[in-house]
């Protein structure tokens, strides 16, 4: 699966820099939005690519000490929440996979959430004649 990634025409035009993030970052929902493996590694190259745009957007900025059209920072404080809320997204996801692994593993290999080992079960009857 082929990974189309907004890349600006020019890394000097802060502009064009924040309009390809934000194009990104919309790839990005939509990726998520049907969640696979390849959706997913398709994201994390996406963003990746955002992070670049982002860090040239900072240092033109930086390097031209000119206050940033009024416009252009409302489209970087968009991208920085929605920003934000990949993180969030990305770090409750970390937080549900590894509970839910040690919930699996825990339960498999006979211990409870504290590591104990689990209560064993009664079974009433059990007829081992076949």
């Amino acid at each position: 699966m082929a990974t189309p990634v907004e890349i600006p025409k020019q890394y000097g035009d802060a502009a064009e820099c924040l309009h390809a993030a934000r194009r990104n970052l919309d790839r990005i929902g939509k990726l998520l939005a049907r969640p696979s493996a390849e959706s997913v590694d398709a994201a994390a190259a996406i963003l990746r690519e955002v992070e670049v745009q982002l860090g040239c957007i900072s240092v033109l900025w930086k390097a031209k000490h000119a206050k940033a059209d009024p416009e252009l920072k409302s489209v970087l404080e968009e991208i920085r929440r929605d920003v934000a809320v990949l993180a969030e997204f990305f770090s409750q996801a970390e937080r549900l996979f590894d509970g839910w692994i040690k919930a699996i593993q825990s339960k498999r290999g006979g211990y409870n959430k504290q590591g104990q080992a689990a209560g064993l079960i009664l079974v009433n009857q059990v007829n081992l004649e076949g």
